[in-house]
C-alpha cells in the first residue's frame, strides 16, 4: 500500500480548456469565457428554452494516475461570496451536463485516463442576470497527491481553484415582443408619413372656398369645400367608409334629382377647379375659375344648371 501511495504522488498536468476556450493571451491569470446565455420573458407563443454552453475541459493523467487510481477524480463549480468564502453553485442556479447526461450535484466525475469531457451547462431561473465568475475546485481528489502542480493542502485551501471561469446570463427582449414592436413603429411611422406627407401629394383637398350651384329654380345650394378632395354631384345618397375618409380623405356630396349622373369637382389650385363631366351631360368648361359662371346642361332632359367658384 505504500509503495502505490508513492506512486500516486504524480501530478495531474494543469487543468485547462482547448483553444476554443482559451485565456487572454495577454492575462495568463484571466478567466477562460464560458458562454453566454441570452433568456427573455414569454411573450404570446414564444417561450425562452435556455441554451447548453457547451465546453472541452482537457485532461493530462500521468502513467502512475492513470494505473493506479481507485476512484475517479470529481470537481464541482464553487462561487465565492463577498467575504471570499467558496460556496458550491447551487441546481436552481446552474446545472451541469456531461455528455449529455445531468451531473448529479453538479458534479463531474473524471475516469482516471479522461483525456477530454464535452461539458455543458444550463442557466436555471435563480440564476442573477450578470456574469458568473465560478471556480473548478476539487470535491475529491481521487487519491491523486498533486493537481496542477498544488498538493493538497494548497488545492484544498478556502480560495483556492484548479480553473477560473466565466458565464454570462443576460436578459434581452423577446423576439417576438421586439419584432411586434419594431412592426407597430415601422407601420406608425408609415402611417404618420402618408397622413402628414404623401396623402396631400397623392390626394390634395380644395383650395377655394366655395361652390354655388343654382338653377332650375328653386334649386340653390352653396357648399363650403376647403379641405375635400372631391365634390360629388349626385342623384343618391351615398356613404363615404371611414377608411377612404381617413387615408384618401373626406368627400363631399350634393344630391339633388337633376344629376342623374355623377358630376365630379376636383381642386386645382388656389383659382379654380377641375369638373369632369359623364356624356350625359355638358358644361362651358373643363376648368372653373372663380368668381366666374359656368353652365352645367343635362342632355336628356335639356335642363341647365349654373355653378360658381369663390
Amino acid at each position: 500500500m505504500c509503495s502505490k501511495r508513492l506512486l500516486l504522488l504524480a501530478a495531474l498536468c494543469p487543468l485547462m480548456l482547448l483553444a476554443s476556450c482559451k485565456k487572454e493571451a495577454n492575462n495568463p491569470n484571466a478567466p477562460a469565457r464560458w458562454g453566454k446565455d441570452n433568456y427573455y420573458d414569454k411573450f404570446l407563443w414564444k417561450k425562452h428554452v435556455p441554451d447548453t454552453l457547451y465546453k472541452t475541459l482537457a485532461f493530462d493523467f500521468n502513467e502512475d494516475a492513470r494505473n493506479y487510481m481507485e476512484k475517479p477524480l470529481r470537481l464541482g463549480l464553487f462561487k465565492k461570496t463577498n467575504s471570499g468564502k467558496m460556496l458550491p453553485v447551487m441546481e436552481n442556479e446552474m446545472e451541469v451536463f456531461v455528455g449529455g447526461q445531468k451531473c448529479e450535484n453538479n458534479i463531474i466525475e473524471v475516469q482516471p485516463g479522461t483525456e477530454q469531457l464535452k461539458v455543458g451547462i444550463v442557466f436555471n431561473n435563480d440564476a442573477e442576470n450578470k456574469v458568473h465568475h465560478w471556480f473548478f475546485r476539487a470535491v475529491d481528489d481521487g487519491g491523486l497527491e498533486r493537481i496542477n502542480d498544488m498538493d493538497p493542502d494548497t488545492y484544498n485551501s478556502d480560495n483556492a481553484s484548479l480553473l477560473d471561469v466565466e458565464a454570462e446570463k443576460r436578459k434581452i427582449m423577446n423576439p417576438l415582443a421586439q419584432g411586434s414592436l419594431l412592426t407597430t413603429i415601422l407601420l406608425v411611422a408609415a402611417l404618420l408619413v402618408w397622413l402628414f406627407v404623401l396623402k396631400a401629394i397623392f390626394f390634395p383637398t380644395f383650395r377655394v372656398g366655395k361652390v354655388q350651384i343654382s338653377d332650375p329654380v328653386p334649386y340653390n345650394s352653396l357648399k363650403r369645400v376647403r379641405g375635400y378632395r372631391k365634390m360629388i354631384l349626385t342623384n343618391k345618397r351615398p356613404k363615404q367608409g371611414f377608411f377612404d375618409k381617413v387615408f384618401a380623405g373626406k368627400i363631399l356630396y350634393e344630391t339633388n334629382d337633376l344629376w342623374t349622373s355623377e358630376v365630379v369637382i376636383e381642386p386645382k389650385d388656389k383659382n379654380s377647379v377641375r369638373l369632369r363631366c359623364p356624356k350625359d351631360f355638358m358644361a362651358d368648361a373643363r376648368v372653373l375659375k372663380k368668381n366666374q359662371e359656368y353652365t352645367i346642361q343635362n342632355m336628356t332632359s335639356g335642363t341647365k344648371t349654373k355653378i360658381k367658384i369663390s
